[in-house]
């Protein structure tokens, strides 16, 4: 499954740890780096097209891993995986596989190691598992479900994953939790079902937008978008938790504050102490045609604890970048992460200014939340922050001008082009450039 670099085209993904942030009070349940998939102690760079054709199969789509090291990311010999290297079924066309919309990395076994999980079609997931030579094909399972989220949410240190039963099949509000340890056939411990129907009748569905630790008593928490419905697609308008709890059978509790939203939601411990807090991008909304929406496009955090807020729009003050901004652009597709190792997380997110090309955002989280003070920008489209040399402050990992940059501080580790990523002769691309997706 080893194919060489060369020449050639990639659409990236990366994938980093998704959920709660940890404290001295309250430390992280979920030891190592998450997306290491060896063992070694370095974080991995999952890069991947899921438009790329495989064995004449148009958008049947592959997950390539570039392995971390004490340097970053190595750009030679990427362990590559298409559905057809599983051994559960050949790919058909418009499957999808390794779409950064519906994958996680985590330890679904608890051998040490990170298990790549991601879904094909409507309603399959496969895991592939990690080993000491990476993720192999050769090791995988197939389940039931789709758009995976990881997290811990009944506390007892193993992960479990809050999947879908078949959005568009009927059962748009049904979700189904499985609480870990899984076994290699990809059987979880038990299986807890879950309803999210809204009690609101304003809103059409509830759909799992992250998992973190948002209540600070061990447990990771449910984040739901409540959600319309435009062209069948649903759009956010509100969100509400459902707290973890020791049985695994998670309980709805409030919704956030009024106005507390986004296309994407991520957790993180901005402030630290010891609750996940919930970063909201809100760049545009899809109502039949792409609209800015009311109150412009923004980035919102809520802290874990006091669920109180803090809004960063162009206009806020002490932006590295300045406006005006493009429609749709500021606050899009935002990455968390400890960037300087201080124990706060920070954030980063995509702008691109009317007169200029697209710029990365980075805030720094603090004790008093998460500010401009000391905020910085590099080059570049999207962005994610990921633990790639086993050292404790993140990397920043953006697609730039020149392709794949990695960022250590205010230095730039190293650039790679999708030019040179050959991927071997099953698998071919339209060339559609690169994108960068946590």
């Amino acid at each position: 499954m080893k194919r060489a670099l060369g020449a050639g085209a990639v659409l990236l993904l990366l994938l980093s740890a998704c959920g709660s942030g940890g404290s001295e009070e309250r430390p992280a349940r979920h030891p190592g780096v998450r997306s290491d998939f060896d063992g070694d102690g370095y974080g991995d760079l999952v890069v991947g097209d899921t438009t790329a054709t495989v064995n004449g199969k148009y958008a049947a789509g592959f997950a390539a891993v570039l392995r971390g090291s004490a340097r970053g990311p190595r750009s030679g010999k990427p362990q590559v995986v298409t559905q057809n290297d599983l051994g559960l079924g050949k790919a058909g066309e418009g499957g999808y596989f390794g779409s950064p919309a519906t994958s996680v990395t985590a330890d679904l076994d608890g051998d040490g190691r990170a298990d790549f999980v991601t879904q094909a079609g409507r309603n399959t997931i496969f895991v592939v598992w990690g080993s000491d030579k990476g993720l192999t094909g050769a090791a995988a399972a197939r389940l039931t479900g789709s758009a995976p989220l990881a997290g811990d949410v009944d506390g007892d240190g193993h992960t479990d994953l809050v999947v879908g039963m078949g959005v568009g099949m009927g059962k748009d509000n049904a979700v189904r939790v499985l609480l870990g340890p899984f076994s290699r056939k990809g059987t979880p411990r038990r299986t807890v079902p879950l309803d999210l129907t809204p009690s609101d009748p304003r809103y059409a569905v509830g759909v799992p937008a992250a998992l973190g630790d948002v209540t600070g008593d061990g447990k990771d928490d449910l984040l739901v978008s409540w959600s319309i419905l435009a062209d069948y697609a649903p759009v956010a308008r509100a969100t509400v938790v459902y707290r973890g709890t020791a049985d695994g059978k998670l309980v709805k509790g409030p919704r956030l504050a009024a106005g507390f939203y986004g296309s994407t939601l991520r957790t993180a411990d901005v402030n630290h102490d010891g609750y996940a807090d919930v970063v909201a991008g809100l760049p545009c909304e899809m109502l039949g045609d792409t609209m800015v929406p009311e109150g412009g496009s923004r980035l919102m955090v809520l802290y874990g604890g006091t669920l109180k807020t803090s809004r960063f729009t162009e206009d806020t003050a002490g932006l590295p970048v300045k406006g005006p901004f493009q429609p749709c652009t500021f606050g899009s597709a935002p990455a968390v992460g400890d960037l300087d190792g201080d124990g706060y997380a920070d954030v980063a997110f995509s702008v691109r200014p009317r007169t200029g090309p697209e710029e990365v955002i980075l805030l720094r989280g603090s004790a008093g939340g998460l500010t401009t003070e000391g905020a910085r920008s590099v080059p570049g489209g999207s962005a994610e922050l990921l633990d790639t040399d086993g050292r404790r402050p993140a990397e920043l990992v953006v697609t730039g001008q020149e392709g794949i940059e990695v960022w250590r501080g205010g230095s730039r580790l190293l650039s790679f082009k999708e030019t040179d990523l050959d991927l071997g002769p099953e698998i071919s691309r339209a060339g559609n450039g690169l994108w960068l997706v946590g």
